[in-house]
């Protein structure tokens, strides 16, 4: 009997069309929103801080390509956990509700240790390049798995999640973040484009 749930956890844990091309688009459009925020940005735009508190763009860019392997890696973690079946809350109401709730930005939270930057790209060339990296590997991988991600469940941020749903919270996590950037750069001192420029 045990088998036989299995066979039908594992069936009913591979992506449907509608499920893999939400997850395509949600990668897709979200990579070319962080790329367009922090493209051609002087050093002074790069780390500019609206106070002692606050993320520079260089801050917020670099915390979403640590987040980009560390959720990625999450998601395949979870993948090595025993099938079951598949959650009520692996449907696409509840999809479309976590990736709004990533979004979100009334809601503040602190980064995990991984993910705090550390100055790790000096210029937004070099954190475009690690980002176009490691999403459009993300997106190979979303366009081609056939791996069970329904009915590998784990931890989330407001209850379980299953694999599939927290590769849509990577998307979601970096738009959260261009959301940040775009604050940045809407703050009245943000310096003015002319600048100095790169040497």
């Amino acid at each position: 009997m045990a088998s036989a749930a299995g066979l039908t956890a594992a069936d009913n844990g591979r992506l449907t069309d509608a499920e893999r091309a939400y997850l395509v688009e949600q990668l897709e459009q979200s990579k070319k929103d962080v790329l367009a925020s922090i493209a051609g940005l002087t050093p002074a735009q790069w780390t500019f801080k609206a106070g002692p508190d606050r993320w520079s763009v260089e801050q917020c860019a670099e915390h979403i390509v640590l987040a980009e392997g560390y959720i990625f890696g999450g998601s395949q973690k979870l993948l090595e956990t025993p099938a079951v079946p598949r959650p009520a809350a692996s449907n696409t109401e509840m999809d479309h509700k976590l990736v709004t709730g990533v979004e979100d930005r009334s809601h503040k939270l602190s980064a995990p240790e991984p993910l705090v930057p550390a100055g790790k790209f000096a210029t937004p060339e070099e954190a475009a390049k690690a980002f176009k990296e490691a999403r459009d590997a993300s997106i190979a991988y979303a366009k081609t798995t056939d791996a069970e991600l329904r009915v590998h469940v784990g931890p989330g941020p407001a209850g379980p999640i299953d694999a599939y749903q927290l590769l849509l919270l990577m998307a979601s996590h970096s738009v959260r973040h261009t959301l940040q950037i775009r604050e940045v750069e809407a703050n009245p001192n943000f310096p003015k484009a002319s600048a100095s420029l790169w040497k």
